[in-house]
Order: C-alpha cells, then structure tokens, then sequence
C-alpha cells in the first residue's frame, strides 16, 4: 500500500481525527506531512478554546425589557361598511354587471322551454361524455398486461389474505417511521437551556 503523499488533510478528515475515526492510510500521511499536523494541532487549539467559551443566555428581565421598548399602537377604528372610492369606471362597470343580470333573469323568466330543452340536452350530453370516458378508461386497464395477474390475484382468497397482509405490514412500518420522525430526540442538546 502506497502513502498518501499528495493529497492533504480537508474539513472532514480534520473531523475524523478528532473523533479518532481515522484511517490507517491517513494516520501515515499525518506522520509523514509536516503541514497536515501543523494544521491538526491549530484545529486542536481552536476546538478547545471554543470548548471553554461560556455559553451565552438572555439575562433575566430581557423580554420584559424588549417589550417596553415596542411601542403598540392603538387599533384603527374600522367602518362597518367600507366600499372603494367609487370612480366614473367603477360606476360604470357595476352598471354593466346588474344590466347583464337583469336581462338574463328577464331572457330565462321568458323563454323558460329553450333554457330547460338546453339544460337538459347539456345534462345527458355531459353524463353521455363521462360514461363514455370511464368505459374507455376500464378498457384501457383491462388491456394492460398485468390486468390479468391482479385478477387472478383478487379471485384467488390465499394469495388475496397474503397481499393484504404484506400491505398492512407496509402501512404499519410507516406508521413507525412516521412516529420516529415526530418523537422529540432524548439527547440533551449542548448549551441549551429551557
């Protein structure tokens, strides 16, 4: 096995020393790399001064003393009716709005034989058009090539239990990684307080 004469130490290898997960390969290049430990014994230096700082807290009274500073104002009187400012446009465009529903509740309440002969002609063409569809989608799956075994599948009761089990033992190991995820850590967190 060849040293490791050209590649030096990065972050992670730093890590690994400090963890003293290092590699055999890496240690030899640690012993023969006069730069690599130089840097090895800065990183020491630094993890240990940044291990004696003091952990830093708000000092009793800090949100108390936030608080008095925020000045909150009083709430705005809010009308019960408040409309926008009404313009020549805004004006005019209501105008075409109630026009347009007036003639249409005055064309429907005149011609009420058209408007039922359209409704119900929309009606069986719309339930026509989804029969249609769903007949077509039916077909095309029944036309797939594992239609066949899932049908037999289904018409068989053994192997119908077995692929409900296997699914209510995929559901169960989610419902235990789900709660894994969600379960709070039990390890303290350093320099937390509550």
């Amino acid at each position: 096995m060849t040293p490791w004469p050209t590649k030096h130490f990065t972050a992670d290898d730093l890590d690994a020393f400090h963890t003293e997960a290092l590699r055999s390969e890496m240690r030899l290049h640690l012993e023969t790399c006069e730069e690599c430990r130089q840097l090895a014994v800065s990183d020491r230096f630094v993890l240990d001064a940044l291990g004696r700082l003091e952990s830093f807290g708000p000092r009793d009274g800090f949100g108390e003393r936030v608080m008095t500073r925020i000045e909150i104002a009083k709430p705005a009187r809010v009308p019960v009716l408040s409309f926008p400012r009404l313009t020549r446009q805004r004006v005019a465009v209501l105008g075409a709005v109630a026009a347009g529903v007036v003639a249409s509740v005055a064309w429907s309440a005149t011609n009420r034989a058209t408007l039922d002969a359209w409704l119900t002609g929309a009606g069986a063409e719309t339930t026509q058009a989804a029969w249609l569809a769903l007949r077509g989608l039916a077909a095309g799956v029944a036309g797939q090539p594992w239609f066949e075994t899932i049908r037999s599948t289904l018409l068989e009761p053994a192997r119908l239990a077995v692929g409900g089990l296997i699914g209510l033992a995929i559901y169960a190991s989610g419902l235990l990684a789900l709660r894994r995820l969600m379960t709070p850590s039990a390890d303290a967190v350093p320099h937390a307080r509550a």
